[in-house]
């Protein structure tokens, strides 16, 4: 999950395994518990359909998912942009 989030949490994933690398578990898991509906959300189709539905809608394109896969649908995508915004991403 941390591989794919990083493409638009990075920063906060870093932060994350620092304070995990320095010892401190309990701030990890709090940055870790807020960003768990992301990372949830960023499965809800096969991998890559939402991180770049998500990408798109942050107007970073990455482009279609080619064949056979399709882009999100309409239901898929208003929960990505949901997610996007409880992450204090949009």
């Amino acid at each position: 999950m941390v591989s794919v989030a990083s493409h638009l949490v990075g920063d906060r994933i870093r932060q994350m395994t620092d304070l995990v690398a320095g010892g401190d578990i309990p701030a990890a898991r709090k940055i870790h518990e807020e960003l768990s509906p992301l990372f949830n959300t960023l499965f809800i189709t096969t991998n890559p359909i939402p991180v770049k539905t998500a990408l798109g809608i942050l107007g970073l394109p990455a482009g279609p998912p080619r064949l056979p896969l399709v882009p999100a649908t309409k239901e898929e995508r208003a929960r990505i942009e949901k997610a996007l915004v409880d992450a204090r991403l949009l």
